[in-house]
């Protein structure tokens, strides 16, 4: 081992344990050696001190101070406790909901009529350029060339057959 043993290491070598090759680093490397020692030396001094116990009084003042302390500290709120209240509210909400019952399809049919963005067949004046075109061939727009490469490979009589089907259904002046 080339390197010096680390703090921890050292201490785990004090108290008796390490590896075979950290012992053999410390056999062989002065300066861990050294270390060692000191660190033996200080852990037999510590030994050897005398702590005396404290008075009685200590420990109740202790327990007593640690007690009001735990007791000012403001309980902790997780910050999502704040969703519990919510799902709370929105199940009794849904409950509230769905004892009083709403109205069935039928009624909701009845209530609201339904809406199209698109005027009814019968009132849609474009429809009869679409059934102008059942007639004609639609080959090269579902090729994928799209409406101009389809109006473009008209035949002058098809042109001609277009235009007055669209003058029929908008004269001119109308938007």
């Amino acid at each position: 081992m080339s390197a010096h043993l680390s703090d921890r290491t050292m201490v785990d070598v004090l108290e008796g344990g390490g590896s075979p090759a950290q012992w053999a680093h410390v056999a062989s490397c002065a300066a861990c050696r050294s270390r060692l020692e000191e660190a033996q030396a200080g852990r037999e001094l510590a030994s050897k001190a005398e702590v005396p116990e404290p008075p009685g009084l200590y420990w109740e003042a202790l327990r007593r101070n640690v007690s009001r302390r735990v007791a000012e500290e403001p309980p902790r709120r997780s910050r999502w406790s704040w969703l519990v209240p919510l799902v709370a509210g929105s199940a009794a909400v849904l409950v509230i909901a769905l004892s009083l019952g709403g109205p069935g399809p039928s009624e909701v049919d009845a209530l609201l009529p339904a809406w199209s963005a698109l005027p009814p067949v019968e009132d849609d004046d474009d429809l009869a350029v679409v059934w102008g075109l059942d007639d004609a061939d639609l080959t090269e727009w579902d090729e994928g060339r799209g409406l101009s490469a389809f109006v473009a490979g008209l035949s002058d009589d098809e042109s001609e057959a277009l235009v007055a089907a669209l003058r029929v259904e908008r004269p001119e002046g109308e938007p």
